[in-house]
């Protein structure tokens, strides 16, 4: 979850830190959004599968969890996983 923080150049994203389920409202509706399966497609590619609790609304729909970046280092990494740096890193 992001919350914005007023700085001198404006809003700013900023980290919530707080242990959280991932989960999605319905895009049609706004109700809540229920995981109720997912398949792994690659190392670094997740499919989600979510349903609206909105018996009305009934929508299903399939969503997308990736990794974008590193931010620190595995000390077991595997060789055949390629995840860039994060550019915060990259800039240092």
């Amino acid at each position: 979850m992001e919350t914005q923080a007023i700085n001198e150049t404006g809003p700013k994203p900023v980290m919530d830190t707080t242990p959280m389920r991932i989960g999605l409202c319905c895009p049609h509706c706004g109700a809540k959004a229920r995981a109720r399966t997912s398949q792994q497609i690659t190392p670094l590619y997740r499919e989600i599968y979510f349903q609206c609790t909105d018996v009305e609304c009934g929508h299903t729909y399939v969503a997308a969890l990736s990794v974008l970046h590193t931010l620190s280092l595995s000390a077991k990494p595997n060789p055949e996983v390629n995840i860039p740096l994060s550019p915060r890193i990259v800039r240092h």
